[in-house]
């Protein structure tokens, strides 16, 4: 199963777990809203090619990038937010186990050397090759 396979899995697994009311329904479809862009954000590709632009713009990209993502992010807590406020206490109670495993882990999406960088490549799957030993090793 795909990343965004899994994750629309246990959005829906989170969601059947809360037994929401039709208004709180509305709050979740808000929150599953704003999980979707952020992923949608994760998987798009820069049609611009990395190497035709000198360092300092493709480092600009790289903090472009990371700025979009940490607005998604913002865009996550607030729909979040909104959704807990509108829990009863035990609704609360499944989603402080729940809910936070829903929210995807970030990736930069822009690749040193040209190559991808999603979340199913080496580096979206946290490798670190920035020279000198390996951890632990030396």
């Amino acid at each position: 199963m795909n990343p965004r396979d899994a994750l629309q899995a246990q959005l829906s697994d989170v969601e059947q777990r809360l037994s929401l009311s039709a208004r709180q329904q509305v709050l979740w479809e808000s929150y599953r809203e704003a999980i979707g862009a952020l992923m949608a954000d994760q998987y798009r590709m820069d049609p611009r090619p990395v190497t035709r632009v000198d360092a300092v713009k493709q480092i600009q990209r790289k903090v472009d990038v990371v700025r979009n993502r940490l607005s998604a992010m913002e865009d996550i807590a607030e729909a979040a937010s909104a959704l807990y406020e509108g829990l009863d206490p035990d609704q609360r109670k499944t989603a402080d186990r729940l809910l936070p495993g829903t929210v995807p882990a970030l990736y930069s999406g822009l690749a040193t050397n040209g190559g991808g960088s999603g979340p199913g490549s080496a580096e979206g799957r946290g490798r670190r090759d920035r020279g000198g030993p390996p951890p632990g090793g030396r």
